[in-house]
C-alpha cells in the first residue's frame, strides 16, 4: 500500500534529516511563493545592507526580555526611544516615555489600554459613574481597532466614511462623550494611504473638552507614515506631538524605518500618559524587570537592526531615501494618469500609489491581477469600506529597493496588460 505523501507532511517525523536535506526540501515548497520583492503591495521592508543581516544573524538567539543579562541591549533600545520621541517632537524631553513592539498592532493595542486607565482614574478621581468606555474611529482605521475593542471590551464607535477621500469629522466629534477614552487618528490608511485632518481634530476636540470638562485625547496611527513624515519637505500636515492632545502614537520600524518584520513602535507624549499600574514587574530571571507589552519573550534582534538602520542613514540618509521613493511614485502617477486605463486617487503624499479603472474600461480586475501575477507583479485588489457603492483598487508601495528602471516596466505591464484584456472585451 503506497503511503499518503501529503498527510505524512502533517506528521511530526520519527527521525530527523540531515540539515542540508531538510533546508533543501523547505526551499522546494517555498519556491512556490511569490518573489518577496515584487510583492508591491506590502508596506514591509524586504532588503537591508549585509552588515544589518550579520548583526540581525549573530544576534538571533539573544531574548530581549532578558535585561540583567542582555543590559547593553536594553540601554540601545533606551536609546532609540529617545530618538524617535526626538523626532516625533515630544515637549518635554525629560520625560520620555515609550515600548518596542512586534509591530504595531500591538503598538496600538499597549497604547489604547493606557487611554482606557487614564480614562478610568480621571472617572474615579471626580466620583463620576463608570459606564462602557468607548473609542471613536473611522472605518479606514486598521482591524486591530477592532480587535481592541473585542478584546478589551470597549465599545467601537467606528465611522463609515462616505466617499473615498472624505473624513468624517462631524461624526466624529458627535459621537465623543464623557466616556470616550481617546479618538484614533490615521496617518496614512491602508486603502488610499489618505491622512486624517489630525491637526483640525485635535482643535475641536479642545474645544469639546473645555466646554464640557472632558479630557478626550487622540492616538495617532503611523504605522505607514511614521518614518516617512517626518522626512519630508515642507509643507506637510501637522500630525505629532507638536499637537496638544496628541498623548500616544505608533510607528512601524519594519514599513519605512528599513527594517525587515516585525518591530513596531509606541511613543508616548509624556511619561505621565503611560499608567503605572499597566507596568508589571517580574522576578523570572537574573533581577526583577519591569515591562508593558502584551508578550514577554521577544528576539533583540529587530531592535537592533533599527538601531542599525538609524545609525547608517541617519536624517540625511531616511530624507534621501522618501524623496527617491516619493519621486519615483510620483513617475508611476504621471504614467498611469497619461493611459486610458487608470485613475489615480491617492493624495500624493506619501510614497503610496492608488489606483482604480477608468470607468470606460470594462475588464475584470481580479483577472488583469492574475496576468500581472503571470509577470511576477503581486498587487493587492480590494474594495474601500463605506457606505457608498464599493470600488476595487489597487496599491502599489514604493519601496527603498523599488528603483526607477522597475517602476519604468511596471507601468509598462500595467497598461500593455490592461489596453490587450480591453480589446478583446471590444
Amino acid at each position: 500500500m503506497k503511503k499518503n505523501n501529503k498527510n505524512s507532511l502533517n506528521i511530526f517525523p520519527k527521525s530527523g534529516s540531515e540539515p542540508a536535506k531538510v533546508y533543501k526540501r523547505i526551499c522546494s515548497e517555498l519556491a512556490m511563493d511569490g518573489n518577496v520583492h515584487l510583492d508591491l503591495g506590502s508596506f514591509s521592508t524586504t532588503i537591508m545592507n549585509s552588515y544589518a543581516d550579520k548583526l540581525i544573524l549573530e544576534q538571533i538567539g539573544k531574548n530581549f526580555i532578558d535585561y540583567g543579562e542582555y543590559g547593553q541591549t536594553k540601554k540601545i533600545h533606551d536609546r532609540i526611544i529617545t530618538i524617535l520621541s526626538r523626532l516625533l517632537n515630544v515637549p518635554n524631553f525629560k520625560s520620555i516615555q515609550g515600548t518596542s513592539t512586534l509591530g504595531s498592532s500591538e503598538a496600538i493595542h499597549l497604547a489604547l489600554l493606557a487611554h482606557k486607565w487614564n480614562w478610568r482614574k480621571r472617572q474615579q478621581s471626580l466620583n463620576l459613574s463608570i459606564a462602557k468606555p468607548n473609542i471613536v474611529y473611522s472605518s479606514n482605521a486598521h482591524v486591530c481597532w477592532d480587535k481592541f475593542a473585542l478584546y478589551f471590551d470597549v465599545e467601537p464607535r467606528k465611522i463609515t466614511v462616505s466617499s473615498l477621500h472624505s473624513y468624517p469629522l462631524e461624526e466624529i466629534l458627535e459621537n465623543i462623550d464623557e466616556n470616550t477614552i481617546c479618538v484614533g487618528a490615521i496617518a496614512g490608511n491602508t486603502y488610499t494611504g489618505d491622512i486624517d485632518p489630525i491637526e483640525e481634530l485635535n482643535s475641536k476636540i479642545s474645544e469639546i473638552n473645555i466646554k464640557n470638562n472632558w479630557d478626550v485625547g487622540i492616538h495617532v496611527d503611523a504605522a505607514i507614515s511614521g518614518f516617512v513624515l517626518p522626512f519630508l519637505k515642507s509643507p506637510k500636515p501637522q500630525w505629532d506631538f507638536r499637537l496638544s492632545l496628541v498623548r500616544s502614537i505608533n510607528l512601524s520600524g519594519h514599513k519605512f524605518g528599513l527594517v525587515y518584520p516585525g518591530i513596531g513602535w509606541l511613543i508616548f507624549r509624556d511619561a505621565f500618559f503611560l499608567p503605572k499600574d499597566l507596568i508589571f514587574s517580574s522576578h523570572y530571571l537574573v533581577k526583577p524587570i519591569e515591562t508593558f507589552t502584551l508578550n514577554y519573550s521577544k528576539g533583540a534582534s529587530m531592535i537592533l537592526a533599527q538601531y542599525f538602520s538609524i545609525l547608517e542613514h541617519g536624517i540625511s540618509g531616511y530624507k534621501k531615501i522618501i524623496k527617491d521613493c516619493s519621486k519615483t511614485a510620483q513617475t508611476i502617477r504621471e504614467k498611469l494618469r497619461q493611459s486610458d486605463c487608470f485613475e489615480v486617487i491617492d493624495q500624493g503624499i506619501l510614497p503610496i500609489v492608488v489606483f482604480k479603472l477608468k470607468s470606460n474600461v470594462s475588464i475584470d480586475l481580479y483577472e488583469f491581477q492574475l496576468h500581472l501575477k503571470a509577470k511576477n507583479w503581486m498587487l493587492p485588489v480590494y474594495e474601500i469600506p463605506g457606505n457608498f457603492e464599493p470600488e476595487k483598487l489597487m496599491r502599489i508601495v514604493i519601496k527603498e529597493n523599488f528603483n526607477p528602471i522597475m517602476a519604468s516596466l511596471l507601468c509598462d505591464d500595467l497598461i500593455g496588460v490592461c489596453q490587450n484584456l480591453n480589446n478583446h472585451r471590444l
